[in-house]
């Protein structure tokens, strides 16, 4: 089978399903072929929905919208109620299945989105302190640019399939860097959104507090389109809010850009380079200004709540002693640290999480948006251990890892987005950062630098 539907744009192929030019059917038939045959390549696919199942969910009324009859894949974590598996990415739950159907699967269902893949993803959204790429029932993610190199995590298979153009959109989840990280190794456009916009009913919990389900895509007009049909007030997340994401509709003309102090130092130098080449595409039509971050321990409270909240949602898991049967050697023992967090230090790190709000806050008041590098360096080796890959010479003060840890822990938005490549031809990116509900304003951003390079627009042999 040919490569006529890979790599299109969701505009592209709405456009021939509207216009009659290819059927549902014959698009689903197409991705579900790629999935089966080359998702095994990058360990991207836990579980394919055989082809009579996926159009027996195809609309054959009236057009419903830009993703009616789009295929898509989610990862892992996200329930179903048509008895297929969702596994965490953990061999003890190779056959758990559910009732219930996530609240953003039954969101992309009534916009006419065919689920057509369950995407691979590392043992329980990495929150048992992973620090090898192959941590999942799956194998590693591997990077469809590279087979050598990791695809990053826990998306894993998310960032893979939609980076092979197995699949034109997936969706993952992010507690600490899991939509951003596979998105910026594999080259694509990965949303996390304001935590509460998107409904987690239905998701595997990692972390009540810090938990957020985002899409990842082609390109941010994709990214768009994905994030208008699963936002929305969920009853059935206590933590679900109101969005005003459709309140926005072009860039203001005076946005201003925030500039962590120190940002490029220590990094990859091709990281720097396309960093800077991406800042002077800003500073052309907007004014760039430095800000500094505030001095908190933000890592440690971020991951203080992460172990505390993860430590009571596995609890079942940990009494069991089924930790032990993950392919993470390191978290076989995971449940001493987890279970070893003091009550004052959670509380101590919540009260962090609020200063942090409002000294971000208080940042915002001068800047509309924060840009930063995704990472210090591009993926990593398939066979190495991450962590150190990137702390070799690498702090986790350093302002990049800062910038993730703050946008997780108090639940700001932020999009990945590709802006060239290294010497071994994998892909760099950087970040855009908002406020909260700031939404759709970092995507018209994203908008912005894509429609004036074609990153986003170079994909894998």
């Amino acid at each position: 089978m040919n490569n006529q539907f890979s790599f299109c744009s969701i505009s592209e192929l709405a456009n021939l399903i509207k216009n009659k030019k290819v059927s549902p059917v014959e698009l689903t038939h197409y991705f579900l072929d790629k999935l089966e045959t080359i998702g095994p390549q990058y360990n991207a696919i836990a579980h394919i929905k055989q082809a009579e199942k996926a159009e027996k969910e195809i609309f054959n009324n009236e057009y419903l919208g830009s993703l009616h009859g789009i295929p898509y894949a989610a990862k892992d974590l996200l329930s179903t109620n048509d008895g297929s598996p969702t596994t965490w990415g953990a061999k003890p739950f190779l056959n758990q299945s559910y009732e219930i159907e996530s609240t953003i699967i039954t969101k992309l269902n009534s916009a006419g989105a065919i689920l057509c893949a369950k995407t691979s993803m590392v043992e329980f959204a990495g929150g048992m302190g992973y620090q090898q790429p192959n941590a999942s029932a799956f194998g590693p993610g591997i990077n469809p640019w590279n087979k050598s190199f990791w695809s990053g995590g826990s998306s894993s298979g998310s960032g893979s399939a939609v980076a092979s153009g197995i699949i034109p959109f997936a969706i993952g989840s992010e507690t600490w860097g899991s939509i951003l990280s596979p998105a910026s190794n594999c080259g694509i456009t990965g949303l996390r959104p304001t935590f509460g916009i998107v409904s987690r009913y239905g998701s595997m919990v990692l972390s009540w507090t810090l938990d957020k389900i985002g899409p990842l895509a082609l390109s941010s007009n994709d990214i768009e389109i994905i994030t208008q049909n699963i936002i929305g007030k969920d009853n059935k997340d206590p933590y679900s809010i109101e969005n005003s994401f459709n309140l926005l509709n072009q860039i203001p003309k005076n946005l201003k850009i925030g500039i962590p102090d120190d940002i490029t130092n220590n990094i990859q130098k091709e990281v720097k380079d396309n960093f800077n080449t991406t800042l002077k595409i800003l500073e052309s039509q907007y004014k760039l200004i430095p800000i500094k971050l505030p001095e908190l321990p933000i890592s440690a409270a971020t991951r203080t709540i992460l172990s505390a909240e993860a430590s009571s949602a596995f609890e079942e898991i940990f009494e069991k002693g089924l930790q032990t049967k993950l392919n993470a050697q390191e978290t076989h023992y995971s449940s001493l640290a987890t279970n070893a967090v003091l009550a004052k230090d959670y509380i101590k790190s919540l009260r962090i999480q609020n200063i942090l709000h409002q000294q971000m806050n208080e940042i915002f008041n001068n800047v509309d948006i924060i840009i930063s590098p995704v990472k210090p360096s591009t993926a990593s080796k398939i066979n190495e251990n991450f962590r150190w890959a990137t702390r070799k010479e690498f702090s986790e003060d350093h302002p990049i890892t800062l910038i993730g840890a703050i946008g997780n822990l108090i639940g700001l938005p932020g999009i990945s987005i590709p802006n060239g490549f290294d010497k071994n031809g994998l892909p760099t990116s950087f970040q855009i950062m908002g406020n909260i509900q700031s939404d759709r304003l970092i995507i018209k951003c994203a908008q912005l630098i894509q429609n004036e390079t074609d990153w986003h627009n170079k994909h894998p042999n």
